[in-house]
């Protein structure tokens, strides 16, 4: 395997053209989810150099190493980019508050219509991305696709907000799996409102690893415990998949999901945009206006293979905010029109609701053990998420969903509600109010938990909240999403994560057997290569579909193993051991939050020969966090040097579900200020990060770093 150093090289055109000549002649490309005109150039290739046009957020250039960049700004041929689906067109424009030109685009159907950078150079190695857009709608994302054994993959790696009427940076990093193909880093929207990019970077961080190619080898599987079978007392085990594993020409994969599991979530395909027929809809919406027509061609390979194996299905999921497109909520579908009344939509609703429901009992009788209804209808600041069902039809939309699903499903089918962070005080009670109406109506049998989760929460603060759902609701519970990633921070990141599956999965067993009625676990993927949460390789596979320790973790909480210590084990932290950072080495104790840029740079240090910027980012959030879990259960003292052009700097505990501020610095004098102050951090929390923001997202400098348990 060769590598090298690290480098930003710009590719070249040669290069780039003939890897991405399709785009050059506008080929369109389709994809089943989320995830031109051109004016004359004002300046060529030989002329203009990336530092040049690339303004304030350039990327450092050139390294005569050799590693590869992405580098466009919209501004000479040939383009480096594909259309991401198959309604867009795209235009140069002049971005005159960007300081360059600007590609538009238009004409999105969907949210995930936007444009692909094609990415296959940076495989197997961690890259940073940097671009610069506007939005009418607000927010544009920035994600990545990969083919993994014939199954694509869609990661967000940041999403860039407030951008409505400027242009707004946005910058994140993901580390891209080996052995992956048809790599794209891309942009689209949370709307089909006109995108607007400026430039996109993507260059490598660490040292620059060449791409192997496609997975040539899979481990055997054959004699892998089945964890379904190991599980059958307690729940069923599931596996959320894409139809394409089905299909592909690696069968291991789908074979894997048969030995190891008994349910299966499709992960895309049953989701209102790829369920609605959009052609059959657009082009005779007099016919359809009420009824829309649906098909099922996208999940058809899935369902019969479950049907053939004797897998039950979890559907997912009829009424979502999300991956919904805009134009089913307009008068004859036209999005450039008027939202269609309240009546039309409810009549939509039931219709849309009593097609899938209907098709699924008269064709796969039996195979449905559950449906989520509603998902995700609660947003992040425990309120009814604003979106085009309570615009059209109004607050009561979930009761209304429930109502219909109720009419309609089959029999054995049962209903739920499915959202995430459910396990936060208060998004759980808005949660709850929400449904109770439903519940009082007897038009929902269980709640889902998504449970994207961490070690932030105990496994025995988790079943309490299960119980909350059970005793306020009277419902089953479901685990719908289940994936948890490494820590960051950890000497032993895979067998700390197993003991973390380990100690979960005893936990719910232990519920199970005392009468909660949790029925079915499902992961949310099967590799960590197909996770859409790659980079924290969350799952219980390898992406050779080699076992990890928290597959072993999962199967030792039923059979009583104890997971082996690695001979080179190291115990974690204590709080007996205190964080000193003054940033004078290549590694430093900290990340970056979100989407900033941590730089170690010698410029006017507070002490020493260096310090670390913070830059960038595209939310005032994004900052630099330290973790501070071995102090958990006492009060530390802490110190540090902090310098910012802002007038302000905000120290802040990152506690899950809110953010309070520990110290407002006062940095309006431009120069070094001295820190120091005590925090009683909160009894019950077993996990704490802490980071510095400033409001205006402004760089920061920090220096001599110090924290400690208080005497």
């Amino acid at each position: 395997m060769k590598k090298y150093k690290l480098g930003a090289l710009l590719l070249s055109v040669s290069m780039l053209g003939s890897v991405v000549m399709t785009g050059c002649s506008n080929t369109e490309e389709t994809t089943a989810e989320t995830t031109t005109a051109q004016t004359e150039a004002t300046t060529s290739a030989a002329e203009t150099t990336p530092a040049e046009t690339a303004g304030e957020y350039a990327p450092e250039y050139p390294d005569a190493n050799g590693a590869p960049a992405l580098y466009e700004d919209f501004g000479v041929d040939p383009m480096m980019f594909v259309n991401r689906g198959d309604s867009i067109t795209t235009e140069m424009v002049d971005a005159a508050e960007a300081g360059n030109v600007a590609c538009k685009i238009s004409g999105r159907t969907d949210a995930w219509n936007g444009i692909n950078f094609p990415a296959d150079v940076f495989v197997g190695n961690t890259i940073r991305i940097q671009t610069n857009c506007k939005c009418d709608g607000g927010t544009v994302r920035v994600s990545v696709q990969y083919d993994t054994a014939g199954s694509t993959t869609y990661s967000n790696v940041f999403d860039i907000v407030g951008c409505s009427s400027d242009y707004v940076c946005g910058v994140g990093t993901f580390t891209i799996p080996e052995h992956v193909t048809n790599c794209y880093v891309y942009v689209e929207g949370v709307d089909t409102t006109d995108i607007y990019v400026d430039y996109m970077y993507a260059t490598v961080e660490g040292e620059y690893v060449e791409p192997e190619g496609a997975i040539t080898e899979l481990v055997d599987t054959s004699d892998y415990v089945n964890l379904s079978e190991v599980y059958a007392d307690y729940f069923k085990l599931g596996c959320a998949i894409p139809n394409s594993l089905v299909t592909n020409e690696y069968q291991e994969f789908i074979t894997l999901v048969g030995q190891e599991f008994n349910s299966i979530t499709l992960e895309n395909e049953l989701k209102p945009d790829s369920v609605l027929d959009a052609e059959a809809c657009l082009a005779d919406p007099e016919k359809y206006n009420e009824c829309p027509a649906v098909h099922f061609d996208n999940a058809k390979d899935a369902l019969d293979w479950a049907q053939a194996n004797d897998i039950k299905v979890r559907g997912h999921v009829l009424i979502w905010h999300s991956q919904t497109p805009d134009w089913f909520f307009y008068e004859n579908y036209d999005n450039t029109g008027n939202l269609a009344s309240r009546e039309l939509m409810l009549t939509r609703m039931e219709n849309y609701i009593k097609e899938v429901l209907t098709y699924m009992n008269d064709n796969y009788p039996g195979l449905f053990y559950a449906y989520d209804v509603v998902n995700e209808a609660i947003d992040d600041e425990y309120n009814l998420r604003e979106s085009f069902w309570t615009q059209t039809i109004g607050d009561d939309f979930i009761e209304k969903a429930f109502e219909f699903a109720r009419k309609y499903a089959g029999e054995g089918v049962d209903l739920f509600y499915n959202d995430y962070n459910e396990y936060v005080e208060g998004k759980q009670a808005k949660i709850i109010e929400t449904l109770k109406p439903v519940a009082e109506a007897g038009n929902i049998d269980g709640f889902g938990m998504q449970s994207h989760i961490n070690i932030s929460i105990t496994p025995e603060e988790y079943v309490a909240v299960m119980q909350k759902y059970v005793d306020e609701l009277g419902v089953k519970i479901h685990i719908t999403e289940l994936d948890i990633k490494q820590s960051t921070v950890s000497f032993n990141a895979e067998y700390d994560q197993g003991v973390f599956y380990n100690e979960l999965f005893s936990a719910l067993v232990e519920a199970k057997k005392n009468g909660m009625p949790l029925e079915s676990v499902t992961f949310w993927g099967l590799t960590d290569d197909m996770s859409w949460r790659a980079n924290e390789h969350p799952l219980l596979f390898n992406g050779d579909l080699s076992i990890k320790d928290s597959f072993r973790g999962v199967l030792y909480a039923v059979t009583g193993e104890v997971l082996e210590k690695p001979a080179d084990y190291r115990e974690p932290l204590g709080p007996d051991d205190a964080i000193d950072e003054n940033y004078e080495g290549d590694t430093y104790y900290g990340n970056t939050r979100i989407s900033s840029t941590l730089t170690i740079v010698t410029d006017d240090p507070y002490e020493g020969n260096a310090c670390l910027m913070n830059s960038e980012g595209s939310a005032e959030y994004d900052g630099y966090s330290f973790d501070v879990s071995r102090f958990c259960g006492t009060t530390i003292k802490y110190s540090f040097a902090i310098k910012s052009p802002c007038k302000e700097v905000h120290f802040v505990a990152d506690i899950e579900g809110s953010w309070p501020w520990i110290e407002n610095i006062d940095t309006s004098s431009g120069e070094w200020i001295l820190v120091e102050g005590t925090y009683e951090i909160p009894s019950d929390l077993t996990y704490l990060s802490l980071y510095l923001e400033t409001p205006d997202m402004t760089e920061f400098y920090i220096d001599a770093l110090h924290i400690e348990v208080a005497a």
